[in-house]
């Protein structure tokens, strides 16, 4: 009996088979990799080798437009894949095509196939041997493509534009390969600018992020007199991704996943945008106070005008309130120009241009020659440029006396002030609130003074949201 029992378990134990251990998988995987890469680089060389002695003095060779931006690689070196360690990126890589061109499935298969083919081209290790299209899309004036190559647990993006309708063969002409690789994020973003008027403006910009993410645009935001932005939301696709074509890029985005906010901010991640006039187009000074140097003016109108388009703001054509020299405790005494612009709800856009560069700051989203701030038609207060901290006050003609209070309610600085004018020297990151008085010392008004204490890049909008 108990020799049956052993027989009839045997026989059930045959068709057994232990569960593969993930981890020797892996090892497994990696050695092949490995194997494959080194087997590459042999074979490279010597058909390298081979090639080169009837070519012998040749002038060179033939590359991929885009690619050939920097030296060809050598022999069996690619840019390295990054790991797929996030849930969100594997979201994004597991999202279907998108774009209008999805649906041309001859096309998707012709687009996989070519960059496949030329992923060594590409510094793209050939062992990502699986080639995926996440977006393709014909905007106004342009189409784009966003590849990803594969294996199981690494991935490496590639993106390609062109003119509208443009082939395969024109996208990969088209392709770039970035300077540093570029690790894999739930969120793309890219941009295309072209010459116009001796300046460049941006005639592509891209987001793309996982499918079923909700995407908006808004280029109706209005500063209030508090500082604060008032604006309305369009959607632009319910898809996760966003294409904008020429003149479309002065607008803020919102990506909305799992009913998250998971970013909101310019247009792009913030790549910017130039608008298509010259920064010497005159301006005109009337009214201003101070001594205005106008060609210093026109840039600091043209610099206003960006910014604003950067943030998707909506305002009256800037105008210059004061031109003059900065103090000596500012470094270089710099001339300088203060331009504002006003939305139709009270809130202005404020801006201070130096002649002459200030040492930068880190983390900073503004060229370091200008600072920008919020306010309101009657009352401007900016921070001034350079290490020594301090800010520059124009408020109404009458006013002589400034008090700069923190947010506790107590005055940690005073200065003078000259036909309304005047800079003080104090930490801007502890300015809350201003109050300003007149000859007689009679209290004029008193204003908040929002933004002083945030990054260069967020004063005239809100605050850029990253939350993957």
């Amino acid at each position: 009996m108990d020799d049956e029992i052993k027989q009839a378990l045997a026989r059930l134990a045959e068709p057994v088979v232990p569960r593969p251990d993930p981890y020797q998988r892996l090892l497994v995987r990696v050695r092949r990799r490995r194997q494959r890469r080194a087997a590459l680089t042999c074979v490279t060389g010597l058909m390298a080798v081979a090639m080169a002695l009837p070519l012998f003095g040749a002038a060179g060779r033939s590359t991929l437009t885009g690619v050939a931006s920097s030296p060809p690689p050598a022999a069996g070196t690619f840019q390295p894949a990054s790991w797929i360690d996030k849930p969100t990126v594997r979201q994004l890589l597991n999202s279907p095509t998108r774009g209008n061109l999805a649906g041309d499935k001859a096309l998707i298969a012709d687009i996989e196939r070519q960059y496949r083919k030329a992923r060594a081209e590409l510094l793209v290790d050939p062992a990502l041997d699986e080639v995926k299209v996440l977006l393709a899309h014909d905007a106004p004036g342009a189409r784009v493509v966003v590849v990803v190559f594969l294996d199981e647990s690494h991935g490496l993006l590639r993106h390609g534009s062109g003119q509208a309708g443009a082939s395969v063969r024109e996208l990969l002409n088209k392709t770039g390969t970035p300077v540093e690789p570029q690790p894999l994020e739930p969120l793309v973003f890219f941009g295309r600018r072209m010459p116009v008027n001796g300046g460049h403006i941006a005639d592509l910009t891209v987001g793309l992020a996982p499918a079923g993410c909700l995407v908006e645009a808004s280029a109706d935001g209005r500063i209030q007199p508090d500082g604060s932005v008032r604006r309305t939301w369009q959607v632009v696709s319910a898809e996760g991704f966003v294409v904008r074509g020429a003149g479309r890029a002065a607008e803020r985005w919102r990506f909305t996943c799992d009913g998250a906010v998971r970013y909101a901010g310019p247009a792009g991640g913030g790549l910017g945008v130039i608008i298509p006039t010259e920064p010497g187009t005159p301006v005109s000074t009337a009214g201003a106070r101070g001594s205005v140097d106008a060609t210093l003016a026109a840039a600091a109108v043209h610099d206003l005008r960006r910014e604003l388009d950067h943030h998707g703001l909506t305002g009256g054509s800037p105008e210059v309130i004061w031109g003059g020299r900065l103090p000596a405790w500012v470094a270089g005494a710099p001339v300088a120009a203060l331009v504002s612009s006003c939305s139709a709800d009270g809130g202005c856009a404020a801006l201070l241009k130096t002649e002459a560069k200030a040492p930068p700051r880190m983390g900073s989203g503004s060229p370091p020659d200008y600072w920008t701030a919020t306010g309101s038609p009657a009352l401007a207060v900016v921070q001034v440029p350079g290490k020594t901290g301090g800010v520059l006050v124009v408020g109404p003609e009458p006013a002589v006396r400034v008090e700069l209070l923190d947010g506790k309610g107590r005055t940690i600085a005073s200065g003078r002030l000259e036909t309304g004018v005047g800079a003080v020297r104090v930490d801007p990151r502890k300015v809350t609130k201003v109050k300003i008085f007149d000859r007689e010392g009679r209290f004029l008004r008193t204003e908040a003074t929002p933004r002083l204490d945030v990054n260069l890049g967020e004063r005239l909008g809100e605050p850029t949201v990253r939350a993957w």
